[in-house]
């Protein structure tokens, strides 16, 4: 089995398992904001840990940092939104809509690295916005 298949996986079943575990934090009552400083913090945590077990390197260039804080700042933005959404939504809505956000990341491809989609990967885009309508009725 390929590599980033295994990883893409393993993304899969830690994002779903993190969505209901917000959704059930958010029911206990623990507001969107402190759910993600807590949550950050433990990413942050687990990020690091991981860093050192690995041994992975530093990134040196300054262009590559500033990608990476900006990464972050979207990152945290859009886990606000999403435990905002969490504590006034039905997670059964909240978490597939916001599981729409590749399509930010297809366009901006699109437009900036000239990436072009197959037919078929251009039909899973649009079947996913008929999705999010769907959902959003």
């Amino acid at each position: 089995m390929a590599a980033w298949l295994i990883f893409a996986t393993s993304c899969v079943g830690f994002w779903g398992v993190w969505g209901f575990v917000a959704k059930l934090t958010t029911m206990r009552g623990v507001h969107p904001l402190a759910l993600s400083a807590l949550s950050s913090l433990t990413a942050g945590l687990t990020a690091w840990a991981s860093f050192y077990v690995i041994g992975a390197p530093w990134e040196k260039s300054g262009g590559g940092i500033l990608l990476a804080l900006l990464t972050g700042i979207c990152g945290s933005a859009g886990a606000i939104a999403f435990f905002l959404a969490l504590r006034y939504g039905r997670a059964s809505l909240v978490v597939p809509f916001s599981a729409l956000y590749p399509a930010v990341t297809i366009l901006l491809s699109l437009l900036f690295l000239g990436e072009r989609p197959s037919l078929t990967q251009a039909l899973g885009m649009l079947l996913a916005l008929i999705a999010a309508l769907l959902l959003g009725m």
